[in-house]
């Protein structure tokens, strides 16, 4: 039989699949975790959140030497030999490193915790705060542990399952959050608690799908180049952390626990494009790294695809600015209403950290990551000065632009140099079109909000009437893209089908379409095993913490 011809195209629908399923079950949970922050808010003090914010920094921290860039190192070497005998080598190694060196690790840094912890929190201090870190170190350990089974069901791709499990890990979750926090008044430590159960249960119920391929021999000849390979990227975490974190440690000094507390909220609503991003990041490597073979048409679909996404962070980032004051008043106590103008600001960190990635793909297809700690500190470097200059006046919100600046200057770095290696085609017209587009339409939602006399606090009927009023505003963002000429020719008759098919009743769609999936079956099946394939040259990863106290530490994500 002829083998069958692939599929053209870039198959973007591919990766809008595979995104939805990695991103479906983490949208689920941060959407039904946002629905307990009015419980969190009524129950919980500014100060409660400050501690709680302190011990997700701490932890995140520990975090990067707990790992040790293993997760890079697990994804690259897994692929190395596709023997059973060869990736029970690699998974037994990773075994190792996570469950031995982390418990000397963090039960060395429970134990040294009652004196650590009064200096990490200085004169906001109090008898007994030190139990807070503990408990947040013992989840760290397992959630790490975690992390071996997830980044198999990736690397198996095995979707479906990853996201069931982080399913699971909601149905435990919330409830145990409600009756700690709710019923037996915990307060910060039956958040912590409620991450605690739920990190070990899951690995008890992980612990099956992974163990019987350990083979409880520690194989130092393969440990060697493995470390080689991890450690950079251990550098780089810490780099990162600091770019991303240390701001709580400025606002902890030179504000308070309860300033800790707000911005803390803040980065938890603003988690929505954080989410997008990190759905996007465990999709897009495999899609186009499949092209690598053909260097012409992989840079046309690494520019193509991520002038698409980064559309739809601005569609995002358009749409909180018109609904975050009604959001706020919603989900949060009234005590927290004026973390609005942070929120946003920590919105568009996310999205220039989007930026950030998708011009580090050069980087990544030609193995030169060297360069990356050393961005990281430049960025990091110029986001503590910022810090000390002008935290101590202006607060959170100067920490929020702050981040955005070490972000900036991180994407800027990382442009020029993929560039050095792999030049990428991107799309800079549109690019700009579509930041005019973002600008214009927050402008004019601005505006109409300030006419209208909107504010957080007006009375919540009269909040829903001026939010409804500046929906219309939205229309603002196609109209600039159409009418700049941002969409492509292809774009525009795509547009047109969709619209046209949308008006045609469900029965005529459905006859209509009725001789085509068989090849529009075979498309999706050949892109599917070309998916798969794909997986083998995902070699340079990098992964990041992805922790809040709401959620607790959970699976980490590679890219």
């Amino acid at each position: 039989m002829a083998r069958r011809k692939r599929a053209g195209g870039h198959g973007y629908s591919l990766l809008l699949k595979d995104s939805v399923i990695y991103g479906a079950g983490r949208a689920l949970q941060k959407f039904l975790v946002a629905l307990l922050l009015p419980l969190y808010t009524a129950f919980l003090s500014q100060a409660d959140y400050g501690i709680l914010g302190m011990v997700v920094t701490v932890t995140t921290f520990l975090d990067v030497f707990v790992t040790l860039g293993f997760d890079v190192a697990f994804s690259r070497f897994y692929f190395d030999d596709r023997s059973e005998a060869a990736r029970r080598r690699v998974i037994t190694n990773v075994f190792y490193v996570s469950t031995v060196y982390p418990f000397l690790l963090l039960g060395t840094a429970a134990v040294l915790m009652p004196r650590i912890a009064p200096l990490l929190l200085g004169k906001e201090y109090n008898a007994g705060d030190w139990r807070y870190f503990v408990v947040g170190l013992t989840t760290l350990f397992f959630s790490n542990l975690n992390d071996v089974p997830f980044t198999l069901f990736r690397l198996e791709h095995r979707p479906w399952t990853f996201t069931a499990y982080t399913l699971a890990r909601i149905v435990v979750q919330i409830p145990l959050s409600v009756l700690f926090v709710a019923v037996f008044h915990w307060g910060p430590m039956g958040v912590l608690l409620a991450n605690l159960f739920t990190a070990a249960g899951m690995q008890t119920s992980l612990l099956p799908t992974y163990i019987r391929r350990v083979d409880w021999r520690l194989h130092w000849d393969l440990m060697k180049p493995m470390l080689g390979f991890a450690v950079p990227a251990l550098f780089t975490g810490i780099s990162f952390y600091w770019l991303k974190l240390s701001d709580r440690y400025f606002l902890l000094h030179y504000q308070d626990k309860a300033v800790v507390g707000l911005y803390t909220v803040a980065y938890s609503l603003s988690q929505p494009l954080y989410l997008t991003l990190m759905a996007f990041r465990m999709a897009w490597p495999q899609w186009h790294y499949a092209k690598l073979h053909d260097p012409v048409r992989h840079k046309q679909m690494v520019a193509r695809s991520a002038t698409y996404f980064l559309a739809l962070n601005a569609l995002m980032l358009v749409a909180m600015g018109a609904f975050l004051p009604w959001i706020v008043h919603t989900f949060l106590n009234q005590r927290f209403w004026s973390i609005g103008p942070t929120t946003f600001v920590l919105a568009l960190s996310v999205v220039v950290y989007a930026v950030y990635f998708v011009f580090w793909v050069g980087c990544n297809v030609a193995k030169k990551n060297r360069m990356i700690p050393v961005f990281f500190l430049i960025g990091s470097a110029v986001n503590i000065g910022l810090n000390f200059l002008l935290v101590p006046r202006y607060g959170m919100y100067a920490a929020a632009w702050t981040t955005v600046a070490g972000f900036a200057i991180l994407a800027v770095t990382v442009y020029f140099y993929s560039e050095r290696w792999y030049p990428i085609p991107y799309e800079w017209g549109r690019l700009l079109k579509l930041t005019l587009a973002t600008v214009l339409t927050l402008a004019v939602v601005w505006g109409l909000a300030r006419a209208l006399g909107q504010d957080v606090a007006m009375p919540y009927d009269e909040l829903v009437l001026t939010t409804l009023a500046q929906v219309p505003a939205l229309l603002v963002f196609p109209l600039v893209l159409w009418a700049t000429g941002f969409f492509t020719p292809g774009e525009k008759d795509m547009l047109a089908r969709l619209l046209h098919r949308a008006g045609r009743p469900a029965e005529a769609v459905g006859v209509a379409g009725a001789g085509a999936p068989t090849r529009a079956g075979d498309r999706e099946h050949e892109l599917s095993r070309e998916d798969e394939d794909a997986e083998e040259e995902a070699l340079e990863m990098e992964k990041e913490a992805d922790v809040d106290f709401l959620e607790g530490p959970t699976t980490t994500t590679v890219t």
